[in-house]
């Protein structure tokens, strides 16, 4: 493709989009423009968004799951079936998020609570 057209190829099923700034213009059409020289994004080709009923059905289900360890004092092995509900409704990278985002909320409610005790080498230096 010439200039102004997108920059695209396949490669290893993946989707290569290159989007580069020239004298002010834009080459090519392949997401946000951002201010730098080259963006690359790697986006899985056959890989879709999940609609919204799947989106929600992902949300309960991590909601559920959330639920159970809080109920159970983060003893995850009372939770194993809906971990594995929660894992069959989402996206391995949403599942990623979520487990860290959970860790997050956490350590920042026990910090704001004052209940947080830094660990002894972290108190030392």
């Amino acid at each position: 493709m010439g200039p102004g057209g997108p920059l695209l190829s396949q490669s290893h099923g993946f989707l290569l989009c290159k989007t580069a700034w020239h004298s002010s213009h834009l080459l090519g059409d392949c997401g946000p423009c951002t201010p730098v020289s080259t963006a690359l994004s790697f986006i899985p080709v056959g890989m879709a968004a999940p609609s919204m009923k799947e989106r929600q059905v992902c949300w309960g289900a991590r909601d559920e799951y959330w639920k159970c360890l809080d109920e159970n004092l983060e003893d995850a092995s009372q939770c194993k079936k809906l971990r594995s509900s929660f894992e069959s409704s989402c996206p391995q990278q949403w599942i990623k998020y979520f487990d860290k985002r959970r860790d997050y909320l956490k350590f920042k409610e026990k910090f704001e609570a004052g209940q947080f005790e830094p660990s002894k080498t972290t108190a030392k230096s």
